[in-house]
């Protein structure tokens, strides 16, 4: 979703980034998540770790609309028929445009963010936080 173009959120939906929870930097979704929501409340979601609901997504900006369940699917296909009245490259231009308006790339932040990732998925930090998460436990933390 942090990657998306439009985002519709049925209401009750619950979204959350448990990473550090489980000894892992949320690296590959960070340079998309830090255009979304900026950087407030990227660390708000990325360290507290905390679900958020459809309705707080809407007010950090990582959700376009909150829509009703049964509504979920109609909003979203009138949404995408509405993008596809666009010109093909005209709308590939506008989404290189809004790219090229970012001071880095999203490639760069990925790479950057990658390397962070690979760290992380290879410290004892990951092999405990995920093993706590699959036997349902608290992670023991090494001080």
């Amino acid at each position: 979703m942090s990657a998306c173009d439009f985002v519709i959120a049925a209401e009750g939906t619950k979204i959350g980034y448990p990473e550090v929870r489980r000894g892992l930097v949320a690296g590959l979704v960070m340079p998309f998540l830090r255009r979304q929501v900026g950087e407030r409340n990227m660390r708000e979601l990325l360290l507290g770790s905390e679900l958020i609901d459809a309705k707080r997504a809407r007010e950090m900006g990582l959700v376009n609309q909150v829509v009703a369940q049964g509504d979920l699917m109609t909003k979203a296909q009138k949404f995408a028929d509405s993008v596809l009245q666009g010109a093909p490259g005209a709308l590939t231009q506008t989404k290189k445009l809004i790219e090229e308006l970012w001071s880095s790339s999203v490639k760069q932040d990925v790479d950057l963010a990658l390397k962070y990732h690979l760290q992380a998925r290879e410290s004892g930090e990951a092999q405990e936080g995920i093993a706590a998460f699959n036997e349902k436990r608290k992670p023991k933390w090494a001080v």
